[in-house]
């Protein structure tokens, strides 16, 4: 386990060089591994500042429960809504690997209310509150992404939305009482929708709901227009029975 140090020497010498992949991947190995919880957060802080991709947040996870609670402060204390909104996601995504460990679902319960209090936002951090609720939301907060499904000025709030309901049922939504709570939801915005990828992610999250095949990923990544107006005539068709 490397020291403050240690890492603090490693990370001076990585900026020199640009941060080459190979000796960037071990050092985000040797953060996630050491006891540095603060030094580990505050250069993540840096990377979204500066809008760099260098993944350091990867390997927070390892620092388990401990680190959750650390991040928890932080969101307590930090003022500046971008600094708020990427540590909330930071949490959600490393409850998404946890799903195994006992601190779970009392992390998942705390974090909710964080992500609910931001009812005013644009909408790039909209999205990724959106996303975040799908991997730690309960039956309970259904109502809040149907909201944006089908009611969301941004077309990508709309489709992470749908994205959302359906990651729910990997995480913490009992899937048939999703698939009931949001039958008629999807029907609606998936009859309605004018933006072709928006209404491809939309299709998408329904059949892995619902456990059909209307479309390819590759089909919907690649907006493939007359293969989703084929998948919506389908989806509408088994969305519409009773």
């Amino acid at each position: 386990m490397l020291s403050l140090n240690d890492l603090e020497k490693e990370y001076l010498e990585l900026e020199k060089e640009n941060f080459p992949d190979g000796k960037r991947i071990k050092f985000i190995a040797n953060l996630g591994a050491s006891s540095e919880i603060a030094y580990h957060y505050e250069l993540i802080c840096k990377e979204w500042q500066e809008g760099w991709q260098l993944n350091l947040e990867s390997s927070f996870d390892r620092h388990g429960g401990a680190g959750l609670e650390f991040l928890f402060e932080r969101l307590a204390k930090k003022s500046d809504q971008k600094l708020k909104i990427e540590t909330i996601y930071l949490i959600a995504q490393i409850l998404t690997k946890s799903k195994h460990r006992d601190f779970y679902t009392a992390f998942c319960d705390r974090l909710i209310p964080q992500i609910t209090s931001f009812s005013e936002t644009n909408d790039a951090f909209r999205r990724k509150l959106i996303i975040a609720l799908g991997w730690v939301g309960t039956l309970e907060q259904i109502e809040i992404l149907i909201s944006e499904m089908l009611e969301s000025k941004d077309s990508l709030c709309r489709a992470w939305a749908a994205a959302s309901l359906m990651q729910m049922s990997f995480h913490r939504a009992s899937q048939e009482i999703l698939r009931d709570k949001t039958k008629a939801a999807f029907l609606q915005s998936i009859s309605n929708e004018k933006e072709l990828y928006t209404c491809a992610v939309m299709i998408e999250a329904a059949q892995n709901l619902f456990g059909k095949k209307w479309i390819s990923s590759s089909a919907a990544q690649n907006q493939e227009a007359e293969k989703i107006e084929k998948a919506r005539k389908m989806a509408i068709r088994f969305l519409d029975k009773n």
